[in-house]
C-alpha cells in the first residue's frame, strides 16, 4: 500500500457509517482523503480526530444529487489537494415501501442519489484520473 501514500482519494457519503470508516482507513494509510457529503460538519469533526495520522482528511459539502455541487467539488479538489487517484462511490440512500404505495418523488430521489450522482462523480473523476497511470473506481 506504500504506492498510495500521498495520493488523493475521494469518498462520497463520507459523513457517517461506511464512508467515514473508509475515510479513516485511507488516512491511516497515508492518503489525502477528500470526504464529500451533505453534512460537512461531520467530516470536519472526524478530520480533527484524525490529525497527526499519516494522511489527511479534507471536508467538502456536496449534495450528490446536484451536478453543480459535484463539478465544483472536483474542481476544488484538483486545484487545492491534487489530482484524484481513487474514487469511492459510497453515497447512497433507500426508501422502503411496497410498490403499491410508492411515492414517485422518493423513488426519484433514490435514483438521483444511487445512480445519477454515482455516474456524474465517476465521469468527472475519470476525466481527471485519465492523466494518471494509477487510478481506481470503487462502487
Amino acid at each position: 500500500m506504500d504506492r498510495w501514500i500521498g495520493k488523493v482519494a475521494v469518498v462520497t457519503g463520507a459523513s457517517s457509517g461506511i464512508g467515514a470508516a473508509i475515510s479513516e482507513q485511507l488516512v491511516n494509510l497515508g492518503m489525502k482523503v477528500v470526504g464529500v457529503a451533505r453534512r460537512k460538519e461531520n467530516i470536519v469533526a472526524q478530520a480533527e480526530q484524525l490529525k497527526g495520522r499519516s494522511g489527511e482528511l479534507y471536508a467538502v459539502k456536496v449534495d450528490i444529487c446536484k451536478e453543480e455541487d459535484i463539478l465544483n467539488a472536483f474542481s476544488w479538489i484538483t486545484e487545492n489537494v491534487g489530482p484524484i487517484h481513487i474514487l469511492i462511490n459510497n453515497a447512497g440512500t433507500m426508501y422502503i415501501n411496497d410498490l403499491g404505495n410508492g411515492d414517485t418523488s422518493s423513488w426519484k430521489s433514490v435514483f438521483d442519489t444511487n445512480l445519477i450522482g454515482l455516474c456524474i462523480a465517476s465521469r468527472e473523476a475519470i476525466k481527471i484520473m485519465r492523466a494518471n497511470n494509477q487510478w481506481r473506481l470503487h462502487h
